[in-house]
Order: C-alpha cells, then structure tokens, then sequence
C-alpha cells in the first residue's frame, strides 16, 4: 500500500502561520455567545453527534435533526470540557470526545453518561498537546495530536498502542494533523492541516512510498443565489496522480467549460474527513469555505459550497460524516453556527441549528427537500 498526498501547499506561508496558530485563539472563539460546532459523527442508525467548542457541550441529534440530549459543561471533572472537537463512536456505540485544551480523550456512553478519560499535557507516550480529530477502527482510536504533529493509537480503555509521525514536510510527516479516518480495508486518511493535505497510512502507521501530486485548473460552476443546491464543481477526468484546484477567488464558469483561472491547492487548511460508503473520501475544506470528495488515490471528484450564509453555503467548515447508509453527509459549519445534512448528489436536504445555550430542548430543522 502506497502513501498518496492529496494537494501541495506554501510550505513557507505554512510554517510561519503554524507558529502564530495556538490554542488561545479556540479558546477566544470558544467565548462567543453563538454555537461552534466542530466535530460531528453518525453511529449505525443514523444518530448524529455533534461536538460544540463554544459551549463546551455534546448535543445529539435523532436523523431528522430533532435533538435528543446534549451533556457536558465547562470544568476538567469526567463528563466536563474545554473546547471539545473531535468525535467517534465504536462499535459499541461509546462515543469518544477529543476534549482539546483539557489534552485528553472522554469515553460516554450513547446517552451522555461519562464512563473514562485518559491524556494529559504533553510530548511523552499517551500525552497530547491541543487534540483534534479522532477516528476508530477495528479495536482501535486513532487520535491526530495535533501540537505534537503525531497521531497517536489508543485502545479503548486509553491504552497507548503506538504513535506515528513527526513535524515536517516530507512523506509521513506532519505540519499540524487536524482528523483521520479510517476505511473498510483498514486504511489511515489524514488532514495534514497546515501541509494543505491528506496523507494516506497503513492501519499501523506504516508508510511505504507516496507520491507528489501536481496542479492543475479546473472549472467552477455557479448556482443562483435562492437554489436549494450547493455550488459543484465535477471534474470530467482527472488523471490519477493530479491534483486539481479551484482558486478561492475564480469567477464562476460553466460546469463544461475547460479552463479556469490559475491554479492553486486543492485543499486549504483542511480539517475533518469522512469515508464514504464507496471508498471516496469527504474533506472540510476550511480555508475554502467548502466541503471536496476526493478518490482513495487523491483525484478531485466534486466541490461543493462557497463562502457565506445560504444554504449550501459556508463559513470555515470544520467536521465531516457519512451516514454509510444513506449516503447523506453531514457537514460541521462552523462559521455559520449550525450543521447541514446534503443527499448523496450534493443537495442540501435541512439544515439544524444547534440550541442556542445548554439545556434547549429542540432546535430548528429548517428543510430544503423538495
């Protein structure tokens, strides 16, 4: 199995913005009186979690975006966070809940009921510095460490397994991992963050080759501005070890068009990633205000979204899920407050708000199905 790298970044502009990104500025967002949703995960029927840094909360949502129960709270005890992010459900359905400035891993079962925690600060084995991402599989959660540019592999009882990675550029390196997930087969995806990247692992964090990924333009297509769909852009074909691009700034074409503007990396900032039921993969592309679906070796499939507050738009999207059941992804919109549920053609199905402070009942389901 290869390492395939998924876009090329300004590794200058890189490093320098990886020095003045810190934790403060989550912990200035996390102030806001507004919902920041960040991580999001489906469990096997469907059940969607979302992680809320700004309120310090877990809400769970039922498949049509009724709220069933939210836990949590500011604090450092069990069951208390500061800026939660990631999630990921087992096979048991525990809910784990990379709990970021506290530099520890929460386990809870379905219902909100805090069953451990493990992590401290720190370099060493099983200690994390600003945790993001989390993924599991088969036994196993992988935790993308995020100050320590590593992944770390734990049991589910917060048993240190292993860890792979180091700070850099090269194949199997890092500049700020930001999410992993995992595929039928086993296989590690993993948003190298500042790298503008995803870079593909063994289950055991084994690299064994990888290749770079070149540029190249691709066309945009524009929606007007009251349709119910998000902004597309599909690639006719794409040889296999490009990359393509859509510069933030392009004018809009047609969806047949074969040229656009300059190119430049495909991905900017990514954040979460997800899996699809068919292998492809979905990244929260956060710099570009848009979710991509990629192929397993890196090809550019769909775009969808652009900046703003519509629906099928957004604002520094952050987390990703597929209900591999019913195809539909569920998008972390972070900017905007709220999560957007698209049907397996990119269409923006509802949109959920999330309650406005804890203890809510219900929130707002404002649907788009025709």
């Amino acid at each position: 199995m290869i390492l395939v790298r998924f876009g090329v970044g300004l590794l200058v502009a890189a490093c320098a913005l990886a020095l003045v990104w810190a934790p403060a500025s989550l912990a200035e967002e996390a102030a806001s009186t507004a919902p920041a949703p960040a991580g999001i995960a489906v469990d096997a029927d469907g059940t969607v979690y979302v992680s809320d840094y700004a309120f310090d909360r877990v809400v769970k949502f039922a498949p049509d975006g009724t709220v069933l129960t939210q836990w949590g709270g500011s604090g450092t005890n069990l069951g208390q966070f500061n800026a939660p992010f990631g999630l990921a459900i087992d096979d048991h359905s525990n809910v784990y809940v990379v709990d970021q400035l506290n530099n520890r891993i929460e386990r809870f079962a379905s219902d909100g009921t805090p069953a451990s925690a493990w992590g401290s600060a720190g370099a060493g084995a099983g200690q994390l510095r600003t945790p993001l991402g989390a993924a599991y599989g088969e036994g196993r959660l992988y935790v993308a460490d995020f100050g320590n540019d590593r992944v770390q592999i734990f049991g589910t009882d917060g048993s240190v397994i292993g860890a792979f990675g180091s700070r850099g550029t090269n194949d199997g390196q890092f500049q700020r991992p930001a999410a992993v997930a995992v595929d039928r087969d086993g296989s590690l995806y993993v948003t190298d963050h500042f790298n503008d990247r995803v870079e593909k692992f063994t289950s055991d964090g084994r690299f064994a080759g990888g290749m770079s990924t070149a540029l190249s333009p691709v066309p945009t297509a524009s929606a007007p501005s009251n349709a119910s769909s998000t902004t597309t852009a599909t690639p006719a074909a794409t040889p296999s070890a490009t990359a393509v691009a859509t510069p933030a700034s392009a004018p809009t074409v047609s969806a047949t068009a074969t040229s656009a503007a300059a190119p430049e990396p495909i991905l900017r900032r990514p954040e979460g990633i997800a899996v699809a039921g068919d292998g492809s993969l979905w990244v929260a592309d956060y710099g570009h205000d848009r979710v991509v679906k990629l192929s397993s070796d890196g090809r550019l499939l769909q775009a969808l979204g652009s900046t703003g507050s519509a629906a099928g738009e957004f604002v520094g999207p952050k987390g990703v899920a597929v209900d591999t059941l019913t195809g539909h992804l569920y998008v972390a919109d972070t900017g905007n407050g709220r999560i957007q549920r698209l049907g397996p053609d990119g269409t923006v199905e509802a949109v959920w708000n999330l309650p406005p402070a804890p203890g809510s009942p219900s929130s707002t389901v404002q649907s788009y199905l025709p």
